[in-house]
């Protein structure tokens, strides 16, 4: 069995999670005083995001999600070329926590394009995802969780993965977008990964208000 593959199995038995899955979907700001909800109904996950824009060129967020145990992340987005039509250009990154038998933390960074025309927006999200897991937690409420046995040895894993979000925003009027898109996950070879990597598919709903 690859390290990728086991870190997979660990992750299905419910005790750990990764960096969230549910980040900004465009490179352009949403302009200071206007706020976006994002909601994600298990397409990768099952989660809500929220931003806020504090001045022209800067946005603010937090997101919950539900992986394998519930993450929570606080991240921001700065804008380098800002426009509402054609090609937008910003940075993006946050950090997280998630909870379950294996506590998750870490931080993520990474450049953010995109282009939209009308109501039609492409992005591409480029990110650098770092990850720990603490120690597990094999008290008798969590050990009945898991599917297979994990030692009290286990834990205290640090690893780091490549992850490129690739979609499309459809925007039926001024408030209400539909989001499309994919995510690739390439795993950076470790102690405890190798360099595999898998897709996952995206589906979001927004509104703006």
């Amino acid at each position: 069995m690859t390290k990728f593959l086991f870190l997979t199995l660990l992750m299905l038995t419910g005790a750990c999670s990764l960096a969230p899955m549910m980040t900004t979907r465009s490179a352009k700001t949403l302009g200071s005083g206007n706020n976006r909800i994002q909601a994600s109904p298990y397409v990768p996950v099952a989660g809500v995001t929220y931003e806020r824009g504090v001045s022209d060129n800067i946005d603010l967020g937090a997101s919950l999600e539900l992986q394998f145990g519930p993450v929570y992340s606080a991240f921001g987005k700065y804008a380098f070329i800002n426009q509402d039509e054609g090609f937008s250009l910003a940075a993006s990154g946050g950090g997280f926590a998630g909870n379950g038998i294996v506590n998750s933390s870490g931080a993520y960074a990474g450049p953010i394009v995109s282009w939209r025309k009308g109501g039609f927006e492409t992005f591409l999200f480029s990110r650098f995802n770092h990850v720990k897991w603490g120690k597990a937690d094999l008290s008798s409420d969590n050990n009945d969780q898991l599917a297979i046995d994990i030692k009290n040895s286990l834990g205290n894993i640090t690893f780091n993965y490549l992850q490129f979000d690739l979609g499309f925003n459809f925007y039926t009027n001024p408030r209400f977008m539909l989001g499309l898109g994919v995510s690739y996950l390439k795993m950076l070879e470790s102690k405890h990964t190798d360099n595999s990597g898998v897709f996952i598919p995206e589906f979001m709903i927004g509104f703006n208000f």
